[in-house]
């Protein structure tokens, strides 16, 4: 998941960039790039979240097994 949120998160800065400069030597543009960022983004921050998740539950569990020896 993140490495498909870090391909999207590329592509869509680039769609952007393309973008501005298609904006500023007047033509009409779509900023529909933007939305791939934001996806991108979303997609690495939630495989950032679910392994750090992971970790704390792993932590929980060899917790609970200390305990009870």
């Amino acid at each position: 998941m993140k490495i498909a949120g870090i391909i999207l998160l590329v592509l869509g800065i680039l769609s952007t960039l393309g973008a501005i400069v298609g904006a500023a030597n007047g033509h009409s543009t779509s900023f529909g790039g933007l939305a791939f960022v934001v996806l991108g983004a979303f997609l690495i921050s939630r495989a950032n979240k679910k392994k750090e998740e992971e970790e704390k539950k792993r932590q929980w569990a060899e917790q609970g097994s200390e305990e009870k020896e």
